[in-house]
């Protein structure tokens, strides 16, 4: 099928309204049933097709009755899966065949070769595969149910039938020629069956912009064909609804395909944004949607049609159905950087600790609040630090007072923007300390991992985020993550240390998703705000290119780097400037130096003097601290120490 054909073809097909009913054959065999708005019973598939659904998917795993398989009972294996293809068919909707190569799940953090499978490699697995799916497609065509579109493979991100054709991070070109060789046989295998078929390539890397085409590159490297680009959308992982669409806009126009959002989890508040954001592509290029398993949604527990959800779909019909009619969808949303230089931070977070133990502070023997004294000698930042939960077993407070919690910051926040001051965020994701030494994973996720991980990194940042919104105190910036050259969360999001992360050839994907979700979930709290990663390593620029030129190369978005200084472990002053002079001209992304204490004039010198404007300033830590930032005395009071920031602040100003 040539481009031109397919391409035209797309064009005039009607908009797909599409979704995975794959479960249905296994509820309705423990009596599930389904009812249309009138409370008539009805079969779901004539149900779904008169409310405008016009393509069911459905999966297909090889033995799902396998010792590790899916399914005793042989759900969403061939037998099962052609009886509901049958199904799909006889309403009057098109079908989406959706091969898994796998005796149950594969998704980007599974892909687990066939039982029958094992043992084999190269040209044999390639040869199975091929006649495999020629073998499963036959039999679809010749009980009536041949499939429309076929997806060679479910979110086949990170590769598919582990582990020759796994692809992560760390994937050399072999790996690439592997996977590619397993998917060209499954493509040959289609081509041959029904050359009328569809393919759908399908990557679950909704807003992943630059994965995405690390991926649909390699395929026209080794010459993969596949009519319609498919992604999976869920907001916890596949960054924000601004990012679907930039990616969605620019890989119609890159390889002059149309696309698909193949998976997404439908609710009553995201069912037309996504459906209006594919329908918005350029030149028509946004074929259609599949809702994942959305009978919950669809219907109630009794297996009622829900009237409110069902119209959602008819008015998206109707106007789609009029070609005049198009979505009211912003253009993608471009991101700015807005702070005024010079930043005069200072993390101060003990400071409620030290309150409650009796401490007070003075200025030239007056007493006043510390933020008062800060900002007279021209501080106008302040960071504060956050723990999941510092009075757990482990964690940082266990005297049960909170300190560094969501509740303890909330009130210091409040301080913060009272005095007038700007507010850095700086989640630890854990319940204590997370350092270059130690990254803990919070107690209460200690059972979560993988994307079930992934998916909490995601909702515990964005519910934090718009707590502090809600309470009046948002944030003007947010670190992802407390110096986490060495990664955080560990086990799941632990990195290579020091030095061992240049020229490593170990897997770093899992940190990296991480670091995504954690990214995503503040941008879809509030797009404005300015996000940092943060890192220690202040003079070590090896350590610092090859942390930074993995997360950006795996699609980690962030606007400003943070480095710690402290000359005992990170060089010297010349290794620090070198460093930072380095960075902003590599990555073109503002730096602060969000750590120090030692060196103060010197510091902020080398900071400020950051070619093109592009250092935007300090924090110094814990400045109450004698022992530490030094700018106060034990009893509280300023020393000469912090004379020099006015001065700095009227430099840097002029």
């Amino acid at each position: 099928m040539s481009m031109a054909i397919s391409c035209q073809r797309q064009k005039a097909a009607p908009f797909v309204i599409g979704a995975d009913i794959s479960f249905v054959p296994q509820t309705e065999s423990r009596g599930a049933y389904y009812k249309d708005v009138t409370g008539e019973e009805k079969a779901i598939c004539l149900i779904m097709s008169d409310r405008h659904f016009n393509n069911i998917r459905l999966r297909l795993f090889v033995n799902p009755e396998a010792e590790r398989g899916y399914s005793n009972d042989g759900f969403c294996g061939l037998e099962e899966t052609v009886k509901m293809a049958k199904r799909v068919k006889d309403a009057g909707m098109d079908f989406t065949l959706d091969f898994h190569y796998s005796d149950t799940w594969a998704d980007p953090d599974k892909q687990f070769k066939p039982s029958a499978w094992e043992g084999q490699t190269g040209e044999e697995l390639e040869n199975t595969l091929y006649e495999y799916t020629k073998m499963a497609l036959n039999t679809f065509k010749e009980a009536g149910a041949a499939p429309d579109i076929i997806q060679i493979g479910n979110e086949i991100s990170h590769g598919m039938v582990w582990p020759e054709g796994k692809v992560l991070d760390n994937a050399t070109e072999e790996n690439w020629a592997a996977l590619m060789g397993l998917y060209n046989a499954g493509e040959k295998a289609c081509r041959e069956v029904l050359p009328e078929a569809k393919l759908m390539i399908h990557l679950a890397l909704g807003g992943e912009n630059i994965l995405c085409r690390e991926f649909l590159d390699k395929m026209n490297k080794y010459d993969a064909e596949y009519d319609i680009i498919g992604l999976s959308y869920y907001e916890r992982w596949h960054e924000t609804y601004n990012d679907l669409k930039t990616n969605l806009y620019d890989l119609s126009a890159r390889y002059n395909k149309p696309v698909c959002v193949a998976e997404y989890g439908a609710s009553k508040d995201n069912i037309k944004i996504i459906n209006d954001i594919v329908r918005s592509v350029p030149n028509n290029m946004g074929y259609g949607t599949m809702a994942w398993e959305p009978t919950r949604v669809l219907f109630n527990r009794e297996g009622q049609a829900s009237e409110e959800i069902f119209s959602i779909y008819d008015n998206i019909y109707a106007q789609y159905s009029n070609p005049d009619s198009q979505p009211d969808v912003v253009q993608p949303f471009e991101r700015t950087i807005n702070i005024e230089k010079p930043v005069i931070g200072a993390d101060i977070s003990f400071v409620p600790q030290s309150e409650d133990r009796g401490a007070t502070y003075s200025d030239n023997g007056e007493e006043k609040d510390v933020l008062e004294i800060l900002k007279d000698h021209k501080f106008n930042w302040i960071r504060l630090r956050l723990f999941v939960d510092p009075d757990a077993e482990n964690g940082y407070s266990r005297d049960g007072n909170g300190y560094c919690g969501l509740e303890k910051t909330l009130e210091m926040a409040k301080r913060v923007k009272a005095a007038g001051m700007k507010f850095l965020l700086d989640f630890h994701y854990s319940d204590t300390w997370a350092d270059p030494g130690k990254q803990f994973k919070p107690s209460a996720w200690k059972d979560l991992h993988g994307s079930a991980l992934e998916g909490k990194i995601y909702s515990y940042t964005n519910e934090t985020v718009k707590r502090f919104i809600d309470e009046g105190v948002r944030p003007d910036m947010i670190q992802v993550g407390n110096e986490i050259n060495n990664g955080m969360v560990w086990p799941q999001g632990k990195l290579p240390e020091g030095k061992e992360k240049v020229d490593s050839d170990e897997e770093m994907e899992s940190f990296c998703v991480l670091l995504r979700c954690a990214s995503a979930a503040v941008r879809a709290a509030d797009p404005g705000i300015t996000i940092m990663v943060h890192i220690a390593c202040g003079g070590q620029n090896p350590e610092s290119v090859a942390f930074f030129d993995k997360i950006i190369s795996r699609d980690v978005k962030f606007d400003v780097i943070g480095q710690s200084y402290y000359p005992e472990y990170h060089g010297t002053l010349d290794e620090l400037e070198s460093n930072l002079n380095d960075l902003v001209v590599r990555y073109e992304k503002p730096i602060f130096v969000v750590e120090y204490h030692h060196n103060r004039k010197e510091v902020n010198d080398i900071v400020h003097n950051i070619p093109n404007g592009m250092g935007l300033g300090t924090f110094i830590w814990e400045p109450t601290s004698s022992r530490w930032g030094g700018l106060f005395n034990r009893d509280g009071s300023t020393n000469e120490n912090m004379d020099i920031y006015p001065e700095l602040y009227t430099n840097y100003t002029n």
